[in-house]
C-alpha cells in the first residue's frame, strides 16, 4: 500500500518524522475468521525513553519496524504491563518457582552466539512448524529479528539450569521504565518446566532488580498483546493485577475479569495458552 507521511511521535519538539504504512497480514494469527492489519513504520534509531511513550499507544517493536494492530472493528489486542514491585504471584505460580529451582536467569548482551540461535530454530520447529532457512540467510534474519536494534538498549535472559545447558532465551529491551519483552524461545525438551510463564516471573523479578532502592519507583514489565479468549495469547491476564493501554493511557485492571468488564467484553474464553510477545 502506498505509504503516507506522519508522525506517531508528535508529542516531541521537534517532532520525528516517519513514513507510516498500512499493511495487510493476512489471517489473525490469535483469532479465526479475522484479518490482521497494522500501521507501521521503520526507524534506524529510536530513544528508548521515547518508545516507552510509544507502548501507550500499541505500538510494539519487531526488529527495526515499530507496528501497532488496526484491524477494523476489532480491538482485542490489549497492551498491558506489570508493576513488578507490586506483583504478587499465585500458588500454581509459586509452584513452578519450585519446580524450576535448578533453572539461573541471567542477563547477557545482545549478540550472536550458535548456541542461542540453535535454540531459536528448534522452537521454531517444534512449536510454529516453521524451518528457518539456516545458513546465511537463516543467521542474518535471525540477527534482525532479535540482535541490537535501534532502541540501543536490548538484552537476552538466558535460563540454564545446573548442568550449563541452555533451556530458553528471554529477548527483552531495557528501557528506563523498565523492561519490555521482544520475544521467548525455550528447548521443546523443557516443556514441562512452562517457561513460557515462568519467564515472566523471573524477568518480573529482573525488572525490579535493575533498579534497586525504595526510591526508585514503579518497575514495569511490558508483556505485549493480552489477546481475550485466544488459546495462544490469553494466559497474560493471569498475571495481576495489571495496567492495559486504553486510548493513550495506562489503565488498571485488578484481574482478568475486571479488565473485561471495562473493556465492554464477555469473561469467557480460554485462558490456557503460552505463544510469543
Amino acid at each position: 500500500m502506498a505509504p503516507k507521511s506522519t508522525s506517531p511521535m508528535s508529542s516531541r519538539k521537534p517532532a520525528a518524522r516517519v513514513e507510516l504504512r498500512a499493511s495487510d497480514y493476512g489471517p489473525c494469527p490469535y483469532l479465526p475468521g479475522r484479518r490482521w492489519q497494522v500501521e507501521e513504520f521503520r526507524a534506524a534509531a529510536l530513544e528508548p525513553s521515547l518508545y516507552e511513550e510509544l507502548l501507550a499507544s500499541g505500538w510494539r517493536r519487531s526488529g527495526s519496524t515499530f507496528y501497532r494492530d488496526a484491524c477494523p472493528g476489532c480491538g482485542l489486542c490489549v497492551p498491558i504491563r506489570i508493576d513488578s514491585r507490586s506483583f504478587s504471584p499465585t500458588r500454581s505460580q509459586r509452584r513452578l518457582g519450585r519446580l524450576n529451582a535448578d533453572v539461573e536467569a541471567r542477563l547477557v548482551e545482545s549478540a550472536f552466539s550458535e548456541e542461542r540461535y540453535a535454540l531459536y530454530r528448534a522452537y521454531l520447529r517444534a512449536r510454529h512448524g516453521v524451518e528457518d532457512a539456516g545458513g546465511e540467510e537463516g543467521r542474518r534474519a535471525y540477527e534482525s529479528f532479535l540482535l541490537g536494534g535501534p532502541l540501543g538498549s536490548s538484552g537476552i535472559v538466558e535460563y540454564r539450569d545446573r548442568s550449563g545447558r541452555l533451556l530458553a532465551t528471554g529477548y527483552v529491551d531495557l528501557l528506563p521504565g523498565g523492561l519490555s519483552s521482544v520475544y521467548f524461545a525455550f528447548d521443546p525438551r523443557a516443556s514441562r518446566r512452562s517457561l513460557g510463564t515462568w519467564s515472566v516471573l523471573r524477568e518480573l523479578a529482573l525488572a525490579a532488580e535493575l533498579a534497586p532502592g525504595p526510591r526508585a519507583g514503579p518497575r514495569y514489565y511490558y508483556l505485549g498483546f493480552w489477546v481475550p479468549s485466544s488459546p495462544k495469547m490469553d494466559y497474560k491476564a493471569s498475571f495481576a493485577p495489571f495496567e492495559m493501554a486504553c486510548e493513550g493511557a495506562w489503565v488498571p485492571a485488578p484481574d482478568r475479569r475486571g479488565a473485561l468488564a471495562r473493556l465492554g467484553l464477555d469473561p469467557g474464553g480460554a485462558s490456557d495458552g503460552q505463544g510469543t510477545r
